[in-house]
C-alpha cells in the first residue's frame, strides 16, 4: 500500500511541475500574430474548403494580408466577403 501512495504522490508532483513549466514556456515563447491576419480571418466564412487555393481560411487570410492573394480570393464568400476584406485592408492602411 505504501508503494502505491508513493507512486501516486510522485506522479502528482511531476504532473503539477510539468503543467507549471508548460505554462511558463507558453508565455515565454509566445509568437505574436499579425492583427491584420486575425481581422481578415474573422471576415472569412471559415468553411476550410480550399476553394481559394489555400489549405484553410487562416492561410488564405495570411496570403491576403501579405499581398500574395487578392481581396476576392475567397470564392465561397463572394462579393460580400470581398467588400469586408477591402474595408479591413483600407482601415489598416489608414492606421499606418
Amino acid at each position: 500500500m505504501k508503494n502505491i501512495l508513493i507512486s501516486v504522490f510522485t506522479l502528482g508532483i511531476l504532473g503539477t511541475l510539468f503543467g507549471v513549466l508548460l505554462g511558463v514556456f507558453n508565455e515565454k515563447f509566445k509568437v505574436e500574430e499579425n492583427p491584420l491576419v486575425q481581422a481578415i480571418y474573422e471576415v472569412l466564412p471559415h468553411g476550410e474548403c480550399g476553394a481559394c487555393g489555400f489549405p484553410g481560411c487562416r492561410q488564405c487570410a495570411e496570403a491576403i494580408a501579405e499581398g500574395r492573394a487578392g481581396y476576392d480570393a475567397c470564392v465561397v464568400g463572394g462579393k460580400e466577403v470581398e467588400e469586408k476584406i477591402r474595408k479591413v485592408m483600407e482601415e489598416a492602411k489608414s492606421q499606418t
